[in-house]
Formats: structure tokens, sequence, C-alpha cells
């Protein structure tokens, strides 16, 4: 089988596609094992290569080589301060790249809370523990993770619907993934010891809104594309819930 839609996986997985087309490719995603098993990869790719990219760190060597190219020197010729102004724009440049690209520490980044969201999306199956009713959820976890939480009682006319729960991963640091749906959306609620994180992200990419907060010692994030009064009325649902 070679699903028509396949070519259009890099665009979704980099965020390339227009707002309304990505929603759609993401309920495709939903029925199509094809579109859905590649994305994963794509998705791990990715992944990997950015993790790669936080193993380096620039070496003493390289500074030193730094500081005795802008350091004061006596007069030379035009050809040669260009030449040395070059290098040394080349060396600030790859030392800023090394930079931004150095690992975080224990701080999650919305890039990673994204991933996973993505990754929950194209998987066949999302969660580990399948059930719409918290007093069976939330035991699961028990055991699992060195700290507890309270998933929201749902009333019956509620528009969102618990579909169940995973362990995550991310710096090392083990978490709660829960995924409701919302219509056709789905909204994934991270939940961290708030010692194992760094910062709150209340942020937006082209596609997903990244919700932070804490709340008595738990970090809490929620990645969706749901509208924005659906992250609201969830967030507060989940607060008055671990209050």
């Amino acid at each position: 089988m070679n699903c028509e839609l396949r070519e259009k996986v890099g665009l979704y997985v980099d965020g390339e596609m227009e707002s309304a087309a990505q929603q759609a490719f993401a309920i495709h995603l939903q029925n199509c094992t094809e579109c859905a098993a590649t994305v994963m990869e794509q998705q791990e790719l990715k992944k990997a290569v950015r993790l790669a990219g936080k193993r380096f760190h620039a070496p003493p060597e390289l500074y030193a080589v730094v500081r005795k190219q802008i350091a004061p020197k006596p007069a030379i010729g035009h050809f040669w301060q260009w030449t040395t102004a070059a290098a040394t724009f080349m060396l600030l440049f790859a030392l800023a790249f090394i930079w931004y690209s150095r690992p975080a520490g224990s701080g999650v980044t919305v890039a990673e809370l994204v991933d996973q969201h993505v990754t929950m999306l194209a998987s066949a199956n999302p969660v580990d523990v399948i059930s719409s009713d918290m007093h069976t959820v939330k035991p699961w976890y028990q055991g699992k993770l060195p700290f507890t939480f309270t998933p929201p009682e749902l009333a019956k006319d509620s528009p969102f619907t618990l579909l169940g729960g995973k362990l995550v991963y991310v710096h090392h640091a083990p978490g709660a993934e829960l995924v409701y749906q919302v219509r056709q959306h789905k909204i994934s609620v991270f939940i961290f010891q708030a010692r194992d994180v760094r910062g709150e992200p209340s942020t937006g990419d082209q596609n997903f809104i990244v919700n932070g907060w804490q709340q008595n010692g738990l970090q809490f994030y929620m990645v969706t594309d749901a509208a924005k009064e659906n992250t609201e009325r969830l967030r507060a649902l989940m607060e008055e819930a671990n209050r």
C-alpha cells in the first residue's frame, strides 16, 4: 500500500503546512498506519539529530583562538585585515552555534514536548492505559512515578474526553502524559516533578499551543492544536483537581 498523502509527511513533521491542512493531516494519521509510521520515523530521526547536536561543547582551544583573533594588533594591510575579520566572524558563528545547541541541563524544551505530542498523534497505540475513567488512570501510575497527581473528574456534559495515559521521559526525568480529546483535537497534558524541569513555557509555534504552569511541586505542560479557549478551560479543571 502506498498512501497518496505520504509525500506530505515531511511538511507535516516540519510544521510547514497551513494550520487547516496540518489539522486535517493529524486526523488522517489516526486512520492511516502507513503515514503514522512514517511520521514516527521522521520524528525519531529529528530527535536523534537534535540530541547528537547537544553532545558537543566548544573546546578551550577554540575560545583561546577567538580571544587571540579579537585582541588588538599592529596595523596591517587591508587584505590581512579583511582576512582576519572574516576568520573571526566564522569562529564567532561556530561558537554561537555550539552555544545554542548545548544541553539545557534538566530543562524541558518546547520542541521536545511537541515531539512527544506528535509521536502520540501518529502512534497506533497512543496511550499505555486506555480508559476514560480518572479512577482507573490515576492508580495506574502508582509505583511508576515518584509523585502523585489527580486528573479532573469530568462532568457528563463536558466537551473533554479522557482517552488514557502513558509514561514519558524527558532528559531522564519521568513524567505522565494524559491524553484528552475535544471534538477532533487531542490535548497532551504532561506532568513532571517541578525540581526535575526548568522553565514554564507558555507559547505557540505555527501549529501547536504549549502552555505550562507549576502547582504544588508539580510542573504541568499542555500541548495541542485545539482552540485556546479549550486549553484554558482544561487547565482550569486540572488546577482545581490538584489544589
